[in-house]
């Protein structure tokens, strides 16, 4: 199958349709150029200026609401967004026995390495996900086993990583001025060392006549799932996906929080049958944003809140759940994206701020170790049902 040149895009503006009464909302593209301009981009100054107020007023009343939103300006070079995709393309089409013989095998422990097609359930209640991955730390604390992977993959993964990292420790900034805390590094010095966070390159193959009776698929929304309802286990998620002009790079849906049955549970996931529920919500994308975007020196990048920021919140800010679905139009198309996972430090203890719980009441969740949490989570995606 010829492959479709891999575009490092994102949006601008996000309309999100929803399935029910097909209505449909405007997610903003917030312009991060306050935090990543060359004359405010410290990460270690106490000064915030009237812009970087507006910018993060303006995350906080996004998250309330949804938790996701994507940022313009962010300081990435597009080139660099560019090359970890063409790499990530040559890594996934290595020869089948290479890749799960011969590669680094992902465990738990680690959570480096390579997933395998279907070795993973980010929903427990569900069978294994429609996907293969590779995860990478590039951090003192882990030497990552790359044998076997294409020429150059650890220099660009390296040169991306470093561009993450700063833009990480920016956002995490900017999250606590949005959140009204007084020590605007409260989350930023929970990421000195990263030991925790983790580049993720991710494919999903076209989808099969099997594929599609073994998973299931919604004859409401006549699709297959390809990653069932989760959300993500840490602070929060960088996601880029490539070229939206094409249709195999669709398919992320969120359910906003108006949607969320539990509560109290901000890294609850549904059960198999919440899968066809009508309240699924689809990413599309505006023809004149795209335009703009375009014309951006460096790419956006779609960022959602997780369970660990919303722990830390008391659920002021929500841990969204979504998936990635494939639709008839798409099943013979391949889907790349890639993902940075910032998960506090090891041994940073996560634990309800007591700014966000009322006089007389309890935390909705206990304290817990970053590292415990994390270990919980993974082991839970890796035991795959095998139904």
């Amino acid at each position: 199958m010829s492959f479709i040149s891999i575009h490092p895009i994102l949006i601008i503006v996000v309309v999100i349709m929803n399935q029910t009464n097909k209505s449909s909302t405007v997610f903003t593209l917030v312009d991060f150029s306050s935090f990543t301009s060359s004359s405010t981009s410290s990460t270690t100054s106490t000064k915030v200026t009237p812009v970087q107020y507006e910018t993060a007023k303006e995350i906080h009343n996004i998250n309330k609401h949804h938790g996701f939103v994507c940022l313009r300006n962010s300081g990435i070079p597009k080139h660099h967004i560019q090359s970890t995709f063409d790499i990530s393309k040559k890594l996934f089409e290595l020869d089948y026995n290479i890749k799960n013989k011969s590669l680094k095998q992902i465990n738990p422990i680690s959570n480096t390495g390579y997933v395998g097609y279907q070795n993973e359930a980010l929903n427990c209640n569900r069978k294994a996900d429609l996907k293969e991955a590779f995860n990478i730390r590039h951090t003192s604390f882990d030497n990552d086993d790359l044998r076997y992977t294409p020429p150059m993959l650890d220099d660009i993964t390296k040169s991306l990583w470093e561009d993450l990292k700063i833009l990480g420790t920016k956002f995490a900034i900017c999250c606590a001025i949005a959140l009204g805390l007084d020590d605007i590094h409260y989350f930023s010095k929970t990421l000195e060392t990263m030991d925790l966070c983790t580049l993720r390159m991710l494919h999903y193959p076209p989808c099969n006549d099997t594929d599609i009776t073994e998973n299931g698929i919604d004859k409401k929304e006549s699709c297959s799932i390809r990653v069932g309802e989760h959300t993500d286990f840490g602070i929060f998620t960088f996601l880029f996906i490539h070229d939206f002009h094409d249709t195999s790079s669709l398919g992320l849906q969120v359910k906003t929080v108006d949607h969320i049955e539990d509560e109290t549970q901000s890294d609850h996931v549904g059960s198999y049958s919440d899968m066809s529920s009508p309240c699924w919500s689809d990413f599309t994308f505006d023809k004149k944003s795209l335009e703009l975007i375009d014309n951006d020196d460096t790419c956006a990048v779609i960022v959602n809140t997780g369970a660990l920021m919303a722990r830390w919140t008391n659920d002021i800010w929500r841990a969204t759940a979504h998936r990635v679905i494939v639709k008839p139009e798409s099943f013979p198309f391949h889907r790349y994206s890639i993902a940075m996972f910032f998960d506090p430090d090891k041994e940073t203890l996560c634990s309800v701020h007591p700014k966000f719980i009322e006089e007389g009441h309890e935390p909705k969740y206990g304290p817990i170790r970053s590292i415990d949490y994390l270990l919980m989570k993974l082991k839970e995606a890796q035991e795959v049902k095998r139904m």
